[in-house]
């Protein structure tokens, strides 16, 4: 099976020949679309398959245990962060770059951006998420445009490489997972791609991708506090820090929650050199939830949850489709 980091590397080579625009569906995994003229390809994502951890390979280039950004949840400097929004999520505000965090703090790497201007070409962003923390700090050289609707896109940029975020059906899975509601929106995106298609210039290559897909969460289960500290992560994927593998599996057990947990030197994604955030700002038992089962943390409080989730190992979270379409 391909994988998803392979294709990301293969992007400043394929603009020596062609323009690039890659429109990047949240959420999307192996959902079928209507795109007549493209070809498609089935690739493996990251582990976690989680959009944090897709985000920072993306632009960094770099797999998981390079950049050691693991899930939403992180530990940074005494709390509990959310990433990439970068909020701090007990004292529930967002972090302000040059105040609360450095650009080193949000990313510590040469962005895609700035690895593609270095090489001189021209790059612009779009997406709903312009003014926060993370967007600033992996955008260096490049031009970013705000979206708060897909039609903002047009007129589309004169760059290089046009890179487009678009959040909506990881937002209808989370929420409904697979209803009619997802149909229609599906059929919306059909119609802006094919357009999308048709405005593209000569010599430009299209690529539609996604970042990870949702599996349906039957039970949802608060993981214990072990230890001193609460445990972080994602949906499907936890980290504990500071306790035995064997004090994480008796914590699970006495609730009933279904996981596999592993020392993260056994994990075989994570396998290879770990950047010390990994164990750092996240920790180095992790858990892995089964079939159908989610994750909620003690900090969270209340609030409820949906019908989708995503982090884990299953083949609906993991596998991902790459659609593509040239115009000579």
């Amino acid at each position: 099976m391909k994988r998803i980091l392979d294709f990301i590397r293969g992007i400043p080579k394929t603009l020596e020949e062609s323009r690039v625009v890659a429109l990047l569906i949240d959420g999307l995994g192996t959902l079928g679309l209507n795109l007549p003229g493209f070809g498609v390809e089935t690739y493996e994502t990251v582990f976690p398959s989680s959009t944090p951890t897709f985000m920072y390979t993306f632009h960094s280039m770099l797999s998981p245990p390079e950049h050691g950004f693991l899930e939403w949840y992180m530990r940074f400097k005494g709390t509990i962060v959310a990433v990439p929004p970068w909020v701090d999520v007990l004292g529930n505000r967002s972090l302000e770059l040059g105040e609360d965090v450095s650009e080193e703090d949000v990313f510590p790497f040469k962005p895609l951006s700035e690895v593609l201007a270095d090489k001189g070409f021209s790059v612009t962003y779009y997406t709903p998420f312009a003014d926060s923390v993370f967007t600033k700090a992996v955008t260096r050289g490049a031009e970013v445009r705000e979206v708060k609707y897909l039609s903002q896109v047009f007129p589309l940029s004169d760059a290089d490489a046009t890179f487009i975020y678009w959040p909506s059906i990881d937002s209808i899975l989370h929420e409904r997972y697979i209803d009619e509601a997802l149909q229609a929106e599906i059929e919306l995106i059909e119609l802006f791609i094919k357009q999308l298609a048709r405005k593209i210039p000569r010599k430009t290559t299209l690529y539609v991708l996604a970042d990870h897909g949702l599996t349906y969460c039957k039970h949802r289960h608060e993981l214990p506090t072990i230890g001193s500290e609460p445990p972080v992560g994602g949906e499907r994927v936890a980290f504990y820090k500071g306790v035995s593998a064997e004090e994480v599996k008796e914590g699970l057990s006495a609730k009933g929650i279904r996981a596999e947990v592993l020392k993260i030197e056994e994990v075989p994604y994570l396998e290879g050199g770990l950047s010390p955030r990994c164990i750092d700002n996240y920790g180095d038992v992790v858990v892995i939830a089964k079939e159908h089962e989610c994750f909620k943390y003690p900090f969270e409080g209340e609030r409820e949850k949906g019908l989708g989730a995503h982090g884990g190992l299953s083949r609906d979270e993991v596998l991902v489709n790459v659609w593509v379409y040239q115009r000579e």
